[in-house]
């Protein structure tokens, strides 16, 4: 443990109010308060949120309409959707509310303070925060005869938001009938949520998953509301909530690796990060020091990559921006005080993000920044991140691999990914929308991924080991045992082995007894230019203007390029035509029982 985050430790743990009031009369904090207070005022001059109740009116009044809408039958549709629009609005509030308060409490400018009880006062009619239907996103599911599928995620973001704001509103701020309607609205998230768990009623309860982040939200909403209105009055519900918390904690890799990948990590740990520092302001820091916040800035920041990229597999959506790790980086750094994601901020990303987070962040006094290893291998998830340096221009690569309780996981196992010298080489799919009608067939299939088909067969989500014989700072050796994935297979060992300029990947592939089908590799290029492909019989040779592709196979091969859908070079764009880029597509010419495809990959032009 750094220096740094030992006197976190020994501090009591300050309130968010607290921590703002000092920086009052800090001129170094001029331009980022100035900057903070102008984001406080656009949102301020923004409409507030309100609750809808007809499918209609969903997408009005700033609230969201979930496109798998479209897809359900009037018996579900307007359930599912203003479920789905109650954790769009409540996920808004725990941005803006927190700011709006902040930039009041800064400069006592009642047009924030109006601002703020207009918007306390609706949400005060939201009871419950999270209204059922979340449940009904495919055609064939239906709420249970009562009605209910219990809280979910609005129900920690809405907590937060209300709770946030009460405390850095300054006192007599808000008015003794608005606070009772906001404590009654409290009290019923609090009693919802323990019934939850008493009788069972989602999924996650009833499967016992800490860690699906649908297990942390309602607990986070459980863990405010009876800080907010006293632990005393609520000791088992806080206890309960404490318990969930500590159990979702426990549950992650040893090595500080979450069990998803970085987009529902920084979304879960925002959660869990809120909840540890409310805790600990109250005196409890059981979940503050948990060792598994100690450990995973390390894993976060191994999800950088050359040429301002993130390793994007799990349901992570595009490559681009990292900048959007500047929110969990900062709240890291203000509740841990961990040096690695003080670097990041500081080396990677662009700096502290502009809420009230990233404010305290600049506030603080200069504390270590350490920049983690280059590489590593986690168990847990799965994965071998390595990178030949810190620079935008350096080489990375990653491969995946398969762990049993993998979560919100494409058929992915095998994937290898290859930047060279900040050029994507070889990339996957990405993830867009979930309601992309090709999400399924051509993202988190074996369609998205530079992975093994057998036939028409889809590929299964298995457990597929890695195995490290050479991780250093020169490149890597690694194996991955996929035979588990794909049907009649007795054997595919994939062996990957690179450096800075050079990758090579050796698939060994036989079926059961005397089966023979057609084998096929895909590989997403990082170009969405049309390659040059010459070759026959067992060698072919790709070139395009980033690198050459060899390819040889132990039978003849059938060697060809397509145009596949792209969330992984740029986030898709709302009504803008689908971006793609080139895959090139290896398959075995005929059905054979066996084949050894050797893939190798080198960088063109001269070296750094």
């Amino acid at each position: 443990m750094s220096a740094a985050a030992a006197a976190h430790e020994d501090e009591k743990m300050k309130p968010w109010a607290e921590l703002l009031d000092a920086t009052k009369d800090d001129k170094g904090l001029d331009a980022a308060r100035a900057a903070l207070i102008a984001e406080a005022r656009r949102a301020a001059g923004l409409p507030i949120v309100r609750r809808v109740y007809r499918l209609e009116d969903v997408g009005q009044h700033r609230t969201w309409l979930d496109g798998r809408t479209r897809y359900l039958g009037p018996e579900t549709a307007q359930t599912f959707a203003l479920a789905m629009s109650d954790y769009a609005a409540c996920q808004t509030l725990a941005t803006e509310l927190p700011l709006l308060a902040a930039a009041y409490r800064l400069t006592g400018d009642d047009a924030f303070r109006a601002r703020i009880l207009q918007q306390l006062a609706e949400t005060a009619t939201w009871s419950p925060l999270q209204r059922p239907g979340w449940t009904c996103f495919a055609p064939e599911n239906r709420l249970p005869p009562d009605g209910k599928d219990g809280n979910w995620l609005a129900t920690g973001t809405g907590v937060r938001a209300i709770a946030d704001a009460l405390e850095l509103m300054p006192p007599g701020s808000v008015d003794v009938e608005l606070r009772g309607r906001l404590d009654a609205l409290l009290q019923q998230e609090i009693a919802g949520v323990v019934d939850d768990w008493k009788t069972k009623r989602p999924w996650f309860v009833r499967a016992d998953n800490p860690l699906t982040n649908q297990w942390m939200l309602p607990t986070e909403g459980l863990v405010r509301a009876c800080l907010a209105l006293g632990v005393d009055r609520h000791r088992e519900a806080y206890e309960l909530g404490v318990r969930n918390t500590l159990r979702a904690l426990d549950a992650r890799g040893s090595d500080g690796e979450f069990d998803e990948g970085v987009g529902y990590a920084a979304f879960t740990l925002t959660s869990l990060l809120n909840t540890a520092h409310a805790m600990a302001v109250a005196g409890d820091r059981r979940a503050l020091d948990h060792p598994f916040l100690r450990r995973f800035p390390t894993w976060l920041v191994h999800h950088l990559q050359p040429g301002d990229m993130l390793i994007n597999c799990f349901d992570a959506g595009p490559a681009r921006p990292v900048e959007r790790l500047r929110p969990v980086l900062s709240l890291l750094v203000v509740c841990t005080g961990s040096d690695v994601a003080r670097w990041a901020l500081n080396a990677q990303v662009g700096g502290p993000s502009n809420d009230l987070a990233g404010f305290l962040c600049r506030a603080l006094p200069p504390g270590p920044s350490t920049a983690p290893p280059l590489y590593g291998a986690y168990q847990r998830a799965a994965r071998v991140n390595w990178r030949d340096s810190w620079a935008h221009d350096a080489s990375g690569v990653w491969v995946r691999g398969g762990h049993p309780l993998d979560q919100h996981d494409h058929a992915d196992r095998g994937h290898v990914n290859f930047i060279a010298r900040g050029r994507p080489i070889l990339i996957e799919a990405g993830t867009p929308s979930y309601d992309n009608p090709r999400m399924a067939s051509h993202y988190a299939s074996a369609v998205g991924h530079n992975v093994l088909q057998v036939g028409s067969a889809p590929a299964r989500k298995a457990a597929a080991p890695i195995t490290v014989h050479r991780l250093d700072a020169s490149g890597g050796e690694v194996t991955v045992d996929g035979a588990a994935c794909c049907d009649h297979v007795r054997q595919w060992r994939r062996a990957v082995k690179w450096n800075s300029r050079q990758l090579t990947v050796t698939d060994d592939v036989a079926f059961a007894d005397a089966t023979k089908d057609t084998i096929l590799f895909r590989w997403h290029l990082g170009t969405t230019e049309k390659v040059a492909i010459s070759g026959d019989g067992n060698r072919f040779t790709v070139r395009w203007a980033d690198a050459t592709m060899s390819l040889a196979g132990s039978a003849p091969l059938v060697v060809s390029q397509q145009m596949l859908p792209d969330n992984t070079l740029g986030s898709q764009q709302a009504d803008a035509p689908e971006p793609h880029h080139t895959c090139i597509v290896v398959q075995s010419r005929d059905a054979v029982n066996r084949l050894r495809l050797t893939t190798t990959v080198e960088v063109l032009g001269r070296p750094r």
